[in-house]
């Protein structure tokens, strides 16, 4: 029998994409899953999605604490407990640092950060409770900046100190992951910011997946089971095996660091 059977797992942001890929990953090995997010018809379409048997959904804005509170003592009521909380609202934009204001960062870290503290926060006594997980889901952008993505990656670096102080002060009987891939493969990778490419005069590289970083988008399927076998070996962290090097580099000399960076910058313009 799966350890997941009958398991609950909420996810944020889980009516489509990477959520919604997880979902399906956790809803394969009999848990009981848990869609929140704020478009009613899209959580409908993901429910018939999952076949409808074993799926709530939970209507709510995860940067609304009240809305947050009332979403969780709703999944709470309904289901009895909680075994997961996936944190993977997020939003990504194509700018250049000059060009930012502090409304971009506020609007990156009630939608990238705080969304994951507060949920985190509601969840977290019944977490306790079941020996559970909180698993945050991150990106490369979570441990070395690349330009045109201030705002998102400010909150992602903001997002992996929360998780790494949840490791330290948080419940130990609660398991916390951060998940840190590079692009995920989308259907319109490439279309994507071509908006704000056009709007903001940006090169043709702000166009593609991580701003034209050098790094292969990777299957949302094939990442949701790296998190699942994660979350089973209770692991602190997840990334691709190939950049932990390039990250130890940049720990070790900044300012080689920032040379490699700028050069990958150069060709990838």
């Amino acid at each position: 029998m799966s350890p997941w059977n009958e398991k609950v797992v909420a996810i944020t942001g889980g009516s489509a994409g990477l959520g919604l890929a997880i979902a399906k990953a956790f809803h394969q090995r009999g848990a009981v899953v848990v869609l929140i997010a704020r478009d009613p018809s899209k959580l409908a379409t993901a429910e018939a999605a999952l076949g409808n048997e074993r799926v709530l959904s939970v209507t709510a804005d995860v940067t609304d604490q009240e809305s947050v509170n009332n979403a969780f003592a709703q999944i709470l009521q309904q289901t009895g407990r909680l075994d997961v909380l996936v944190n993977n609202v997020g939003k990504s934009d194509r700018i250049e640092l000059l060009d930012t204001g502090l409304a971009n960062y506020r609007e990156f870290m009630e939608i990238n950060f705080l969304s994951a503290v507060s949920c985190t926060y509601a969840a977290l006594e019944a977490l306790t409770k079941s020996s559970g997980h909180v698993v945050n889901i991150g990106s490369l952008s979570s441990k070395t900046a690349w330009p045109l993505l201030a705002p998102y990656t400010t909150s992602k670096f903001a997002l992996a100190a929360f998780t790494h102080h949840l490791r330290l002060e948080g419940p130990p009987e609660v398991h916390s992951l951060l998940v840190c891939p590079g692009p995920i493969k989308r259907n319109d990778a490439g279309e994507r910011y071509d908006k704000q490419a056009s709007k903001r005069g940006l090169s043709a590289a702000a166009r593609q997946p991580g701003a034209g970083a050098r790094v292969r988008a990777m299957d949302s399927a094939q990442l949701a089971e790296k998190i699942i076998s994660s979350c089973e070996k209770r692991k602190p962290e997840w990334m691709p095996f190939k950049y932990r090097l390039v990250l130890m580099l940049n720990a070790l000399s900044p300012n080689f660091g920032d040379w490699f960076l700028k050069k990958k910058m150069k060709k990838s313009k």
